[in-house]
């Protein structure tokens, strides 16, 4: 039986259930529930809102998991690629093609990515630099593989006391016992850069917004 595939403001989303959790930080099913879902499908919504409108040939996904934004991602390219460190990409491969999405998924770090430079017009990281040891190698490693005026687009919380009480309230748990410093980390590595950073969700103020929308462009 074909899966329904819901659009939403731009946002394209499988059945509930269709998809499967594929590490402790994966919330996928979360996607689908009050006010914790919005929150998560707005971050899609950002990245969607500043990618190439005409298919390009093909984008990256950095940290994919259970391949959710594929989905949404799957207009905007000929091609989509995607790595994440957990073991169960041929079970994600397998799901998406119910929706005849068809994903090349390989298992590694983003900090060291297995693509010649170049490879890509688009790079998206949804949530997954605070993640890494070395959030800056990943944002090197996206520039080197994005083609010259392609960009690398994330999206990445800020540290927030008031939004990290919102999170224990939506999610029921201590958001700093998944990041570990990821966060700062983030912030250390983004300071380096020339990127630009959009505070989200708009029209929050830089102070009060949860989320940052990071673009990086490929010169």
């Amino acid at each position: 039986m074909p899966i329904r595939v819901s659009i939403e403001g731009g946002l394209r989303l499988p059945e509930r259930g269709h998809l499967r959790r594929t590490s402790e930080v994966d919330f996928v099913d979360h996607y689908y529930q009050g006010g914790m879902g919005w929150v998560l499908r707005e971050r899609l919504r950002w990245v969607r809102s500043v990618l190439p409108q005409t298919p390009v040939d093909s984008i990256l996904e950095i940290g994919y998991g259970s391949g959710v934004f594929m989905y949404t991602l799957a207009p905007h390219a000929r091609a989509l690629y995607g790595i994440d460190i957990h073991a169960h990409g041929g079970a994600v491969r397998d799901r998406l093609r119910d929706s005849d999405i068809d994903l090349s998924a390989a298992r590694g770090s983003g900090m060291a990515l297995p693509f010649r430079d170049g490879s890509f017009n688009a790079v998206v990281i949804v949530s997954a630099l605070e993640f890494m040891d070395d959030p800056g190698a990943c944002l090197a490693e996206s520039l080197r593989v994005t083609r010259v005026g392609g960009r690398v687009v994330c999206v990445t919380p800020r540290v927030l006391p008031w939004a990290d009480a919102v999170y224990r309230v939506l999610a029921g748990i201590d958001p700093e016992s998944d990041f570990r410093g990821g966060r700062q980390r983030v912030q250390r590595a983004l300071a380096q850069l020339d990127a630009d950073r959009r505070p989200r969700p708009f029209p929050f103020p830089k102070m009060l917004a949860p989320y940052e929308l990071v673009l990086l462009s490929k010169r």
